[in-house]
């Protein structure tokens, strides 16, 4: 066992109290993934445990055992122990928690390290896999397929189902072993997180695409989203996930930008993606978020144009791309 886990095995071996699994807001299959296995294998503990989000589970991760038990969050519970999962900051959960104490799981760098006890191992693929080590080393005997189905989903989901960057050795290694000795079905994942598509969000997707820009030099390519357009089509944010990477797709672009436009929470939401050479975490951390040198987002505030937003975003890529 790496001396990483080591304290977070001995932290929840040795709690008792009510604990609740938190994932961030804008869940994605990692968040969830991680989540449902923690609460799974946790049950099987015999811990009190629930598992919430700010934002419902999203449908293509619906077919996920136990996805109906999520909680909304905020709720006027208190819990002795918040573990948050796939979050470099309690803020990612989106709304307050009240708990006594809290604890962070992730692979995220840079955030706040807010909690008493962390597991944190920046070289793992996805959160899943940080999860799947805690597991087994708490007792592997527990983990069954309902719980490596979950892993499997955050690991598959975080890598892009094993074509993005972060799609390492350890990677392939771990997904072998839990369709193996676990008989987890890759075809069910696949099917259910990609071949689902509600017709809203093709429709939503065309209109999208309209808004595709490229920029310096065609280095970097833009889309967006406004509010009033899922409105008119009765689609959802859940509905333009993996947008960004039609923009990412292209030929010669180094980096995707998508905004969305969340006139609620007075922000626009910024995805950032790249193929390689610019570590875009450096770009969203300039406006208060963070991710993977990949994989990043931020939010920016509603009262700047959509322009602005752009242009904002442009300067910081340029000097990235330029180093």
């Amino acid at each position: 066992m790496g001396k990483v886990y080591i304290p977070a095995v001995e932290f929840l071996k040795k709690f008792e109290g009510k604990i609740l699994i938190a994932s961030h807001e804008n869940p994605d299959g990692d968040t969830i993934g991680s989540a449902l296995a923690l609460y799974l294998f946790l049950k099987k503990l015999r811990k009190e445990v629930k598992v919430g989000c700010k934002d419902r589970v999203p449908y293509f991760l619906e077919f996920l055992p136990a996805s109906r038990d999520f909680i909304k969050l905020p709720t006027e519970e208190e819990f002795d122990l918040c573990i948050v999962v796939d979050a470099s900051s309690v803020k990612r959960l989106g709304t307050e928690v009240k708990a006594k104490r809290f604890m962070r799981i992730d692979h995220h760098k840079g955030g706040d390290f807010y909690c008493e006890c962390d597991l944190i191992d920046f070289s793992a693929p996805a959160t899943a896999v940080v999860v799947y080590y805690l597991l087994k080393n708490l007792n592997g005997e527990l983990i069954d397929r309902d719980i490596a189905t979950c892993i499997y989903t955050g690991l598959a989901t975080d890598t892009g189902f094993f074509v993005n960057s972060n799609t390492t050795a350890e990677a392939l290694k771990l997904a072998s072993l839990l369709v193996g000795r676990y008989d987890v079905d890759p075809h069910e994942v696949a099917v259910n997180v990609k071949e689902r598509n509600p017709v809203r969000r093709l429709k939503l997707l065309s209109k999208v695409l309209d808004t595709l820009q490229l920029h310096l030099g065609g280095k970097v390519a833009s889309i967006f989203v406004l509010k009033e357009w899922l409105e008119r089509l009765g689609a959802t944010y859940e509905d333009t996930e993996g947008f960004v990477n039609y923009a990412r797709s292209i030929e010669g672009v180094e980096v995707a930008i998508f905004v969305i436009e969340k006139p609620e929470e007075g922000v626009w939401k910024v995805s950032l993606r790249s193929k390689g050479k610019a570590d875009v975490s450096v770009v969203c951390e300039k406006f208060g978020g963070g991710g993977h040198k990949y994989a990043s987002g931020c939010k920016l505030p509603h009262t700047e144009s959509l322009e602005g937003v752009l242009n904002k975003l442009l300067k910081e890529i340029k000097i990235v791309l330029q180093k």
